[in-house]
């Protein structure tokens, strides 16, 4: 399992409280090159009873931190960095994939809207919105179940990724997909951070996109088999959290046992569409985005839920104001199972007659991936790592690529393009 190299030690990142500890600035990028897994073998399981007890037995990947001892302290602020990231953010875009209607018959779409609204019975917990000695702060947020299930674009190209991790027990984070066969998520979610060898990265995986507790062992898009795994050279040789390089990567097989038999044998994304994602000049001193996750701490990491905030990089971390962000930090209740979920820009669709559009109007773009929590629930802050890092160390560009080549050897030149 992953593990933070936190003020000069190795911390397991445990799925439960950690000993209290100070955290150092990690060390920024060694430029290395990205790193990524040999083949994965075979399938983790046969199917059947052992499928089911691979998803039984899967706990939420959950990555935390400490703040220092002594009393709770309110955020402190630190000026906004002075020099920005050089030039405007460079985005890949992504594609919806088929309308829903072209892949189930007239009787299931009608089952759909009558079984898509939240009712008024529908249960549900209290308002809340920013965590301890936050109340006059940005760090305040909007967390609630997405409805109807996600099987409409953009939200069913994230789901819940299974994986059976380094050290052989089997954990849960969310993964996106950013083109046919390609997800991105958490660096620790595809590799044991810091462990410097390739022995870290996860023995076996499954994706399941649009994934919902409600389908029970006959989801609707079924899952595909993960067949490589690939982090950011800062990850596999460090794994510093809240260093902007707890990013991953990993490569899909073809859809298999999917209710809707409409996408089965196909690339997920070619069915189910794909987001776009950033790669260059992502992080700023502020961005609006949107996360997707599949939190343990709501409806047991079985449903997926948004959290919508403004995040906030460069400056004094809440409750370690001693430390600045260099990935975004931002409110939210999220916690374990919601490592790897996208940070996405301006998601849905919008007309808009306005003769100003505004800047960076690109639609359903992932500038980060979710990374960590504080181990006190009450703070409700996490962070994200950027995908291009700190001044583009990250070289997410490199990553993509790579992942890309192994794609195109198996799937078919088609299946991705490269970023130049």
């Amino acid at each position: 399992m992953p593990y933070a190299n936190l003020a000069g030690r190795r911390l397991r990142v445990l799925a439960a409280a950690l000993a209290a500890s100070l955290i150092a600035l990690p060390a920024l990028a060694q430029g290395a090159g990205p790193r990524l897994s040999a083949p994965v073998a075979a399938a983790p399981v046969a199917g059947g009873d052992e499928m089911r007890d691979f998803l039984s037995s899967a706990q939420p990947m959950v990555s935390v931190i400490d703040p220092p001892g002594g009393p709770v302290r309110a955020a402190r602020f630190a000026g906004a960095a002075t020099v920005p990231e050089p030039g405007p953010a460079a985005i890949s875009p992504g594609q919806p994939g088929r309308p829903v209607r072209s892949m189930v018959d007239e009787a299931e779409y009608r089952a759909l809207a009558i079984g898509g609204s939240a009712t008024a019975s529908s249960p549900s917990i209290g308002a809340e919105n920013h965590g301890i000695g936050l109340e006059d702060t940005p760090y305040q947020y909007n967390d609630y179940l997405l409805v109807p299930s996600p099987y409409y674009a953009p939200y069913r190209s994230v789901g819940r990724l299974i994986f059976r991790a380094s050290d052989g027990l089997t954990y849960w984070c969310t993964a996106a997909l950013i083109n046919r066969a390609i997800l991105v998520t958490a660096g620790h979610c595809v590799f044991d951070g810091g462990a410097n060898d390739d022995s870290g990265f996860n023995q076996a995986g499954y994706f399941y996109p649009g994934y919902s507790d409600a389908d029970g062992a006959d989801q609707r898009f079924g899952r595909c088999r993960v067949l490589r795994w690939g982090t950011t050279s800062d990850w596999y040789a460090t794994g510093d959290l809240n260093g902007g390089y707890d990013v991953g990567v990993a490569l899909c097989d073809v859809i298999e046992d999917a209710r809707w038999t409409y996408v089965n044998g196909w690339l997920p994304g070619d069915r189910l569409g794909y987001l776009g994602f950033c790669y260059e000049n992502c992080r700023r001193s502020y961005r609006f985005l949107t996360q997707l996750g599949y939190p343990g701490n709501y409806y047991g990491g079985g449903e997926m839920t948004v959290s919508q905030h403004l995040e906030i990089s460069r400056q004094a971390i809440p409750n370690i104001p001693s430390e600045i962000g260099l990935d975004f930090i931002f409110g939210s209740g999220m916690q374990g199972g919601s490592s790897g979920g996208p940070h996405i820009a301006n998601i849905g669709d919008l007309d808009d007659s306005s003769s100003a559009l505004g800047e960076d109007t690109e639609r359903n773009v992932i500038y980060a991936v979710t990374s960590w929590g504080f181990t006190l629930p009450q703070f409700k802050i996490q962070g994200a790592s950027p995908l291009s890092g700190v001044d583009n160390a990250n070289d997410f560009a490199s990553l993509y690529n790579a992942m890309c080549r192994a794609s195109r050897r198996l799937h078919g030149r088609a299946s991705c393009r490269s970023l130049p």
